[in-house]
């Protein structure tokens, strides 16, 4: 009888989303803030950062510290010069335009050139 009886599939435990760091000057908790209203539906990082997610994954929205603050859906990545966000990318990613200009040296630490290739990773809130 011992084939009868099966284990319950397990899932694996879904990675981790962060968004923050630890001396962010609370950007990290506006920022989660937004995804949580709805403001905001994609990040933008330098292309050799490492990838975030891949499109159709399910990711933990978590803090700086750790802390759970829902579950979003990749749903896709692009590639582009940061010469060529425009203001539609910025209302995506829960800013205007000259917001995302001045944050992009503070978030990385230096300033990213016209021509840089960045990776924007689009999102859903799924809970």
């Amino acid at each position: 009888m011992l084939g009868l009886f099966r284990r319950p599939m397990s899932t694996p435990p879904l990675r981790p989303y962060r968004i923050g760091w630890y001396g962010d000057e609370g950007l990290g908790e506006h920022l989660i803030a937004a995804v949580l209203s709805g403001h905001k539906t994609a990040t933008a990082s330098p292309s050799y950062d490492p990838e975030e997610g891949k499109p159709g994954e399910l990711m933990v929205l978590v803090d700086k510290a750790g802390k759970r603050h829902g579950t979003v859906r990749i749903t896709h990545v692009e590639l582009r010069p940061f010469a060529e966000f425009d203001d539609a990318l910025a209302a995506r990613l829960g800013a205007t335009l000259a917001d995302i200009k001045a944050r992009s040296a503070f978030a990385n630490s230096r300033p990213i050139r016209p021509d840089e290739e960045m990776r924007i990773t689009y999102f859903e809130l799924v809970k």
